[in-house]
């Protein structure tokens, strides 16, 4: 098992000023999911189970659904089907699209979510915590023990409410990725580059550094300006593809980290040098690209390896 993925799976209702979808498959889990075995069945050139995904999903969830995700090679052995509803999110977009506006989220039976990894899932390359709870992004830590190292991601609402737990959770980790609003927030500092070495450090972070530093690799989401990412003494910046569809961009901060995982996890190095988390960061950024092109998860789920080639070749020109 290459990558362990743990997140939501839901049902969003999205809105922006050029389309509407209501109920489409959404979530966490659903859209690094794709987007990694994506590139594990371009990288292996066939369908390998190397991606597995722990979630929990209500009595509503489409049996299609499920289909879709194990076709597209996923390992779903850890999704658990519970009594409820799925997890479902409403919201819009309007101008730049740079921030969602929530309308209604209803966690449903994510709101008791406890995820257990199967024994068959506990050992991957990679263990990648999405978007949650720091104390369920803890949970899995203890469950899965990677062979080469954990990522998490995380948001504004838990650096607000649990800086604590959130703080032990970036101490336990190699690899954090963050949008550079989350990082400046954390930080309590407008420098891009300065906030994320104090989160590097642990300066930032509840107990500074004398309660240990903080992820070895910070990376940062910039949106529509690219990618920075703090390695060592090293820093790498990449610009976003530009692309003039802008259509909706739920998920693409997930599918940004479902495809720098898939490639990181194929590394021949316990910890990724530089060479190769800036080759993997140019897959995140090509694919975050296709990803707000059309609405929900579309876009992803039907990419094919010559469009991705050609925009990949073309993104290798404009760097």
């Amino acid at each position: 098992m290459k990558l362990l993925i743990v997140g939501s799976l839901a049902y969003d209702s999205i809105s922006t000023e050029i389309n509407k979808v209501e109920n489409t498959l959404g979530g966490s889990a659903v859209y690094a999911g794709i987007s990694a075995a994506g590139h594990m069945q371009r990288m292996y050139n066939q369908s390998r189970k190397e991606i597995g995904l722990v979630g929990v999903i209500g009595n509503d969830f489409l049996d299609s659904d499920l289909k879709n995700l194990e076709k597209k090679g996923l390992d779903i052995s850890g999704i658990k089907k519970e009594e409820g509803l799925t997890f479902r999110w409403s919201g819009s977009y309007s101008g730049d699209m740079s921030q969602a506006i929530t309308h209604s989220t209803e966690l449903n039976v994510f709101e008791t979510f406890s995820p257990i990894v199967p024994d068959s899932l506990k050992s991957p390359e990679i263990t990648f915590c999405a978007n949650m709870h720091p104390l369920i992004q803890s949970s899995v830590l203890d469950q899965s023990v990677p062979k080469k190292f954990a990522a998490v991601d995380s948001m504004n609402l838990w650096i607000n409410n649990t800086p604590k737990e959130l703080s032990n959770i970036l101490r336990r980790v190699k690899m954090a990725i963050l949008n550079s609003d989350e990082v400046m927030m954390l930080a309590k500092s407008e420098n891009l580059v300065q906030a994320g070495n104090l989160i590097r450090s642990g300066e930032a972070l509840v107990g500074g550094k004398d309660s240990g530093k903080g992820p070895d690799i910070l990376v940062i989401k910039k949106g529509g300006e690219g990618v920075l990412a703090l390695f060592e003494d090293s820093i790498i910046e990449l610009p976003a593809y530009p692309t003039s569809k802008l259509i909706d961009p739920t998920g693409c901060g997930d599918s940004f980290a479902g495809a720098l995982l898939a490639h990181l996890s194929n590394s021949s190095e316990k910890f990724p040098t530089k060479n190769e988390l800036y080759k993997s960061l140019i897959h995140a950024n090509v694919t975050a690209s296709f990803t707000i092109e059309e609405m929900g998860v579309n876009r992803i789920n039907s990419l094919n390896d010559e469009e991705y080639k050609k925009r990949f070749n073309e993104y290798l020109e404009l760097i």
